[in-house]
């Protein structure tokens, strides 16, 4: 079991003050010969634990996040209607969302300190799995003086051995930026990422030991039936 010593578990990934990498966005240099540099954004998130979080005996598997097409990619999207998505300009993740998010979530669950194991899909054996479909991830420009974020993630809990779902939730944050430009809004998506992985950890922590303790109580009914 992983020690938590502090209150907060920072994640080790290059937060958007501290390091920008600036590439050349080759295909905007036309005839005239100038670059567009694009700014390739690395969020840095810190999980906020509980001190009643419980830790438990079992390993979690997380399975890579299933979302659509546009948001499967390292464009930063932004919401300006009801359905209207368009890119940030000159700007990108670093990784595909998907990706970015899986791994922030293995880190946020793992440095936790409470689980006996935390890996990817096939990387441990495991009583449990995290299954996620990301529907909302983008920043939102509704017309008011600044941007907010969106998040909204399903999540399913399945016992691997039945591959039963134990447990679901839908998790949907709305964070407000405090301007409209890109470190307002980097900021904001750390933020949400935060109350995202937080709000997850307790709900799996609590969520699959219900379903542990009622998983061994079956077990335990049908061998005193087979006696």
């Amino acid at each position: 079991m992983n020690p938590n010593p502090s209150r907060f578990a920072r994640l080790p990934c290059a937060r958007l003050a501290v390091a920008l990498l600036v590439l050349p966005l080759l295909g905007a240099c036309g005839l005239t010969g100038q670059v567009s540099p694009v700014s390739i954004i690395a969020p840095e998130i810190e999980l906020q634990t509980d001190a009643e979080w419980s830790e438990v005996d079992w390993a979690l598997q997380v399975r890579r996040p299933v979302t659509d097409q546009m948001r499967d990619s390292e464009r930063i999207l932004i919401r300006t209607g009801a359905s209207r998505l368009q890119p940030y300009p000159a700007a990108s993740w670093l990784d595909n969302v998907p990706d970015m998010l899986h791994s922030l979530t293995i880190q946020a669950l793992e440095d936790s300190g409470r689980f006996d194991g935390v890996g990817r899909a096939g990387s441990l054996r495991s009583r449990f799995a995290l299954a996620t479909e990301l529907r909302r991830f983008e920043g939102v420009d509704d017309g008011s003086a600044d941007l907010a974020v969106d998040l909204v993630i399903q999540s399913n809990l399945v016992e691997q051995r039945s591959g039963r779902v134990a447990a679901s939730r839908t998790f949907t944050v709305r964070q407000q930026a405090s301007g409209k430009g890109l470190d307002d809004l980097v900021i904001a998506f750390e933020r949400a990422m935060e109350e995202y992985v937080s709000q997850l950890t307790g709900w799996v922590l609590v969520e699959g030991e219900l379903a542990r303790q009622q998983l061994d109580q079956d077990r335990q009914q049908w061998r005193d039936r087979r006696r």
